[in-house]
């Protein structure tokens, strides 16, 4: 629920810039990061967690109108620096198969880079709280979608978009249809209704999608604490 599904086109040009901007300066301080890493670790881990969160966002949840991100995820595993890279390299590919358009990337990276520091960030404080990884995953998936989920919506009550077209389709060609019509571009400044409306209807689906993905994450926590123990204890190389 916290990708913008926003055809290009309908974001004020000061958003689009904005959002840009901010993500390449983020970018630049992760790779500043990571300079100093091993490449031959770092780079097969970022491409393996973007082609993970590429798989699970192609995979729509069924009635719910959700796909899971596995960001928090790829935050525990990769850690603030390597987790924004790969957002930034999963929004890409997404824009450029209609997953939201090009102008999008730059906020998109921002709301899915906001998801993977809170998750490593949550998990790292909550997992000396909790005994079992599972539920310290679990409670770190929820608390990191909810907010990056309330940042979603500032962004489409401060662009003044249509709700509507941040709602994710399936079908692009009513992407098209509806970035075609400029009537149905916006919403007025005095629509706060729409915005009301949208706005339970994302909480409330989105309730029940973070619940499937804390389930999800929380189960991958448990497994890898078992059996790949080192990959969610990440140290120094792997923090901010």
């Amino acid at each position: 629920m916290s990708h913008l599904h926003i055809p290009d086109g309908l974001i004020p040009l000061p958003w689009i810039l904005a959002g840009i901007g901010l993500a390449a300066l983020f970018v630049c301080v992760a790779l500043r990061a990571l300079k100093r890493r091993d490449r031959a670790k770092v780079v097969p881990r970022i491409a393996t967690l973007s082609a993970l969160m590429l798989l699970a966002m192609g995979l729509p949840i069924p009635l719910l109108g959700y796909h899971l991100n596995l960001t928090v995820l790829t935050g525990m595993i990769a850690g603030p620096a390597e987790g924004f890279i790969a957002v930034l390299v999963v929004n890409l590919i997404l824009a450029l198969t209609a997953h939201g358009g090009i102008t999008v990337v730059g906020l998109n990276t921002l709301v899915s880079g906001l998801e993977v520091c809170l998750g490593w960030l949550i998990w790292r404080s909550l997992r000396q709280v909790f005994r079992r990884p599972f539920a310290a995953a679990a409670v770190s998936t929820v608390i990191a979608l909810l907010i990056s989920t309330t940042a979603m919506l500032a962004i489409v009550a401060g662009t003044r978009v249509s709700p509507d077209l941040a709602l994710h389709r399936n079908d692009h060609a009513e992407h098209v249809e509806h970035a075609e019509s400029a009537d149905h571009a916006r919403v007025a400044g005095s629509d706060s209704g729409s915005l009301k409306a949208f706005a339970a209807i994302v909480y409330s689906a989105g309730a029940l999608g973070w619940a499937v993905e804390a389930l999800v994450v929380g189960s991958a926590a448990e497994f890898i604490a078992k059996s790949r123990p080192d990959m969610l204890d990440p140290g120094p190389d792997r923090g901010a």
